[in-house]
This record gives structure tokens, sequence and C-alpha cells, in this order.
């Protein structure tokens, strides 16, 4: 009996520990891609951002980190970065209002898609932005912005960050 009941206790333990440990980012988050919504806008941009075209370059980086059990529950932060690099069309300007444009509509959108609250957002000029947002038990921002390299090139990077109980 006490074998069972000893075995009972750390298949719970085990489990609570798991979910400690496990990431709960969101739907979102998890699905965010700049690229994708570079794609999306990039004819309205000026943009080339196919590998034979001379652009294309994707960085990306994820982390999670999981804190312990509180009076609020388990605790999760997850920070992820992303970033596509397109070169210019020849004699072609760059609209980086139009760009930014279609580029926060598009997260507007999938945020709302995956059926998050917007609670805040803003801009600091025309190549960046923000939204702050709540889905379900989770807080998120994602910021966007958008630099120039050197003549011939345009980098969009995206930070995510995530946290919930």
């Amino acid at each position: 009996m006490k074998q069972t009941i000893l075995i009972a206790f750390a298949i719970c333990l085990g489990l609570l520990y798991s979910s400690c440990m496990w990431p709960r980012a969101t739907s979102f988050f998890s699905n965010f891609s700049m690229r994708q919504f570079v794609e999306q806008s990039k004819s309205s941009a000026g943009l080339i951002c196919d590998v034979t075209g001379g652009g294309g370059g994707d960085r990306s980086g994820i982390g999670s980190r999981s804190g312990g059990l509180g009076p609020g529950g388990t605790h999760f932060n997850s920070n992820k970065s992303d970033s596509v690099t397109c070169r210019l069309e020849p004699n072609n300007s760059l609209d980086e209002t139009k760009l930014f444009s279609a580029l926060k509509l598009a997260v507007e959108r999938a945020l709302h898609d995956n059926g998050a609250q917007i609670t805040d957002s803003g801009s600091k000029g025309s190549a960046n932005f923000y939204f702050a947002y709540d889905l379900k038990d989770v807080r998120g921002r994602v910021q966007v912005s958008g630099t120039r390299i050197g003549p011939d090139y345009y980098d969009v990077h995206a930070n995510l960050e995530e946290t919930g109980n």
C-alpha cells in the first residue's frame, strides 16, 4: 500500500513539475512568421524577398522560461525574435509608410484571428509599430520595425513577448 501511494505521489509531482516547465505560448506566438507578413506586403513596398532575388535572409530566435508554482499558479515568459532581409527593387524607392501600414494591418488581423484582444498599440515613426494584447490568461506584446541596410537591402524585424499563469 505504501509503495502505491509513493508511486502515485511521484507521478503527481512529475506532472506538476512538467506543467511548470512546459512553455504555454499562444498559437499566435508559435506560428508568427515575419517572412509571411512581409511576403503578403512586399508588392506594395518594392521588395524582392526570394533567395534567388538576392534577399530573403531569415533570422529568428526563441526563448522560454517557466517559473514555479505560486499563489497565481504556474508562470511562464516566452520571447521570440524574427527577422527577414529583402533586396530593394531596382529603380524603385521603398515606401516605408505603405509597407508598415500593410504589415500593421496583417499583424492586427492575425491577432484577431487567433482570438486576441488588443489592449494597446502605437508607433514611433513610419517604420515601426507595436501591439499589446491579451489572449485568455496570456499577456503579449509584438513590436515590428524596419531598417535600411546599405543602398540595396531592407530588414524587417519583430520581437514578441508573452507572459502568463
